[in-house]
């Protein structure tokens, strides 16, 4: 119970959600307390694939420091308590809710829920929609997408009966790669997630019978492509004591920004993160290079969410708890 209300003082005020060291850069001046590096660095770059770390002042860590307390969703999904199911109505399974699942959590933990987030089981694999967190002791339905347009079927083997019978979700896969995400986040349209999913496995050489998101861990050249870059970047972050996020650029392109308020909460989701932007970035043909002041504007575009009055709008997103923010992210 202590730690339970230890958990609850992180009081959940949903500010904002998706749909609504070296040399850095701050223009001289910095009312967030986070800063974008940009000094050349090799150890950030393979390939076409160039990371551009996000690090944050002593005062922005003492401020979200109970953020270490969140379970992030591929820890929740291993957390005895915790479990996401087909859509539930009064007790009751109801049929074919492809954009909405249950999500229960027994546990005393807060377990954060990340809109790109890929879960598997179920009928059909599903992309989380939203950012959110699910308290300890509550019942919530959320908002997804499916990622895997060709199932509508439980075909777990492994399942318990139980499991079996409320279709629940076992797998938590990654964060989806930028071109699912923006699906997700831009247009909540479900033909454009298909599309892009389509796109991104067609791209990796993984198209499969259910057109899955998570067919890319086919054993295939491209696959092998892949994690020769996460292999490269694997454990990166946690060289970087303060470092709570990323810019990351495939040759002229920005793929994406992410910033957590904690680096702790950045390292649980590094991994994830980056297979994301791998399927991506290694079937990309981007040789030229991004100059550093675009790479610098699209971190302002991000950054600028960390004020406490700003809200998300079409560029940018912002989670908030409180009075502090979870995470910002590029659209």
């Amino acid at each position: 119970m202590k730690k339970v209300l230890a958990l609850l003082t992180i009081t959940v005020s949903l500010a904002a959600c998706v749909n609504d060291a070296p040399s850095t850069s701050d223009n001289g001046k910095n009312e967030t307390g986070i800063r974008l590096v940009t000094e050349a660095n090799p150890e950030w770059q393979y390939e076409n694939l160039r990371i551009y770390p996000i690090v944050a002042d002593a005062a922005v860590l003492e401020k979200h420091a109970a953020l270490q307390k969140l379970k992030t969703l591929a820890e929740g999904m291993k957390t005895p308590g915790f479990r996401i199911t087909e859509l539930k109505q009064f007790g009751r399974v109801r049929e074919h809710s492809v954009n909405a699942l249950t999500v229960q959590n027994k546990s005393d933990d807060i377990i954060f829920l990340m809109s790109g987030d890929v879960i598997t089981g179920g009928n059909q694999d599903r992309v989380i929609a939203q950012d959110q967190v699910v308290m300890p002791g509550t019942v919530k339905n959320i908002e997804v997408f499916c990622v895997e347009k060709g199932r509508w079927q439980f075909n777990d083997e492994t399942a318990t009966e139980n499991e079996k019978n409320i279709f629940a979700f076992k797998g938590y896969y990654n964060v989806a790669s930028p071109q699912v995400r923006q699906a997700v986040q831009r247009t909540g349209s479900q033909s454009e997630v298909w599309n892009a999913v389509a796109k991104v496995t067609s791209a990796n050489k993984a198209e499969s019978g259910t057109g899955a998101y998570a067919a890319l861990e086919t054993a295939n050249e491209a696959k092998a492509k892949r994690d020769a870059y996460l292999r490269y970047f694997d454990d990166k972050a946690a060289n970087v004591s303060n470092m709570i996020g990323m810019v990351v650029v495939c040759g002229d392109r920005v793929l994406g920004v992410d910033v957590f308020g904690h680096p702790d909460l950045f390292r649980l989701k590094y991994d994830a993160l980056l297979h994301g932007y791998v399927a991506e970035a290694a079937t990309d043909i981007c040789t030229s290079k991004l100059a550093d002041d675009e790479v610098e504007r699209a971190f302002a575009d991000v950054a600028r969410l960390a004020k406490t009055e700003a809200a998300s709008d079409d560029v940018a997103g912002k989670f908030a708890l409180s009075d502090g923010w979870v995470h910002l992210f590029r659209k």
